[in-house]
């Protein structure tokens, strides 16, 4: 909302970034990819910021002045912002409701199984989930498990005192 009145300039984009993340410490690099301008950009104008008091510059860090009282109408003016949008989406909203007899929604909650049972299903889920991971990924997961291995176990054999299994792996030499 910041950028659409202020416009889509490197400072608008800087003041919604610190005002997104206000109480946090940043390096000229973060405030760049953060507000996703460049450095040199953000050179241009930084010490503007730190002159009128908008940023502060400690330990070798960047801080948004929150004592500010420009900023802090800012916060107020955000937070104008977002109450003026949020009324206005709820005008706007168009909600339709299909309206069931009781014989339809007996029909659909018949559907339902009587006994679902939820911990069978999470595990059903948990365990044909697939997980990716990179070579580095691999490498360190495969040193811990080599790690831990010895004859009388295998690293697909690892259970948890609960009998869940946390991880299996087969490692391919």
């Amino acid at each position: 909302m910041f950028e659409e009145l202020f416009g889509n300039c490197p400072q608008s984009k800087l003041m919604h970034f610190l005002i997104t993340a206000p109480v946090d410490e940043y390096t000229k690099q973060q405030l760049a990819v953060g507000s996703g301008i460049s450095r040199v950009t953000l050179d241009k104008f930084i010490n503007i910021f730190i002159e009128n008091e908008v940023l502060l510059f400690q330990n070798s860090r960047y801080v948004l002045n929150t004592k500010s009282k420009f900023i802090r109408k800012l916060f107020s003016a955000q937070d104008e912002f977002i109450k003026f949008h949020f009324n206005k989406q709820l005008e706007e909203a168009e909600e339709e409701f299909e309206n069931l007899s009781n014989v339809e929604l007996d029909k659909i909650l018949d559907q339902i199984p009587d006994e679902l049972d939820f911990d069978e299903l999470e595990r059903e889920i948990e365990f044909s989930e697939e997980i990716l991971v990179n070579k580095k990924e691999y490498e360190n997961l495969k040193h811990y498990f080599l790690s831990f291995s010895n004859d009388d176990t295998k690293l697909s054999d690892f259970f948890s005192s609960d009998n869940k299994k946390w991880y299996t792996m087969d490692v391919i030499e």
